[in-house]
């Protein structure tokens, strides 16, 4: 059997190659298939020969690694309004690989551009559904096994479980870019750092939950056209409410809430749904409902978790998330995170750190 075939009970026909993983580490393909489910998708890691493996590297292949282990053990906790792609076996001789649902068949309008406030409440919901699945996961029983950052992992390390911190932008797996960040441009903001990441780390520890890590438009694919006035189209009839689902799930981790939230909105919906603080309290008022309602099902929810300390994290996030960005490269609505990240931080040293 190839490297890339797929278990017996399936009959490839024929393959389509979709994209490159990231710094040519694989390939994702289209598997077309004889009989139903008619197609899968195939994700193939396949990173060079590395000498002496980087951070980068390192970051890459735990990454893969996580992945395949959060849909094979925990993907099937996530109630079906928080769609994710089924995950089958591999193919026998490529343990390095996932062998997914086509979203596609279901989801075949992806996110492309920024989206507009329907679209992003459909996001925000099923953020509140992933979250509340795994609020407090930590703290349940049971050993979640964590992944720790690249840098204190060794060679021969088991690299199962979820990253013991989620994102692939916190501060642990960025301090070579925290160093490059000039003092002169950005001394408003680096006191905070060590400030903020210290209490995103007892906060969780408390209200911690799994992030999914890499919460963008490129990883979001929806039911129906999320952008139906493009092109001149007529507005449809809606029949049934927009649906969404995610996939790309190699940064799943500990952490707040409020760090898928920040990614989100600061990348990939329009910047007039955040002209305001009013603004962003509409989007996220709804999003904090939703998600007390799925905890409180799950018996998960302590009472001490009010709006206002959701607010408290979210503000840290918004500063982490500027952190980030000051050393990495500005996009998305970096005008806004950079004005709310320069409001908290002006409150904070009027009024002292909230932590």
């Amino acid at each position: 059997m190839s490297r890339s075939s797929p278990p017996p009970i399936f009959e490839v026909t024929s393959t389509t190659r979709l994209a490159s993983l990231w710094s040519n580490y694989g390939h994702i393909d289209r598997l077309h298939l004889a009989a139903a489910p008619h197609t899968l998708i195939l994700k193939s890691v396949r990173p060079p020969a590395v000498a002496h493996p980087d951070e980068s590297h390192v970051r890459k292949l735990l990454s893969y690694a996580v992945e395949r282990w959060f849909y094979r053990t925990l993907a099937a906790r996530l109630p079906p309004a928080v769609k994710t792609a089924q995950a089958y076996p591999p193919p026998r001789d490529a343990d390095h690989s996932l062998l997914l649902e086509d979203l596609a068949t279901a989801y075949a309008h992806p996110a492309s551009g920024s989206l507009a406030r329907d679209a992003a409440r459909c996001v925000l919901r099923w953020l509140a559904g992933f979250h509340g699945a795994f609020y407090r996961i930590h703290t349940r029983g049971g050993v979640l096994p964590l992944v720790p950052p690249p840098l204190e992992w060794q060679e021969g390390a088991a690299d199962e479980g979820v990253w013991r911190r989620g994102t692939y932008w916190y501060l642990d797996t960025r301090r070579e870019e925290l160093a490059q960040t000039e003092e002169a441009e950005y001394g408003w903001l680096l006191p905070w750092v060590e400030q903020v990441n210290d209490a995103v780390g007892r906060e969780i520890e408390q209200y911690g939950t799994l992030v999914h890590g890499d919460v963008k438009g490129a990883n979001i694919v929806f039911s129906r056209d999320p952008y139906p006035w493009r092109g001149n189209k007529a507005t449809p009839a809606i029949d049934e409410p927009l649906r969404c689902a995610l996939y790309d799930l190699q940064y799943v981790g500990l952490g707040l809430s409020t760090y898928d939230l920040v990614y989100f909105l600061g990348t990939s919906v329009e910047s007039k749904l955040l002209k305001s603080i009013d603004d962003e309290k509409v989007l996220l008022q709804d999003y904090f409902e939703a998600l007390t309602a799925v905890t409180a099902d799950n018996q998960t929810s302590p009472s001490e978790y009010t709006f206002d300390t959701f607010w408290m994290h979210w503000e840290l996030a918004i500063v982490d998330w500027y952190r980030f960005m000051a050393g990495w490269g500005f996009w998305g609505n970096d005008r806004w995170v950079q004005r709310r990240a320069k409001g908290i931080v002006k409150s904070w040293t009027q009024s002292g750190f909230p932590l």
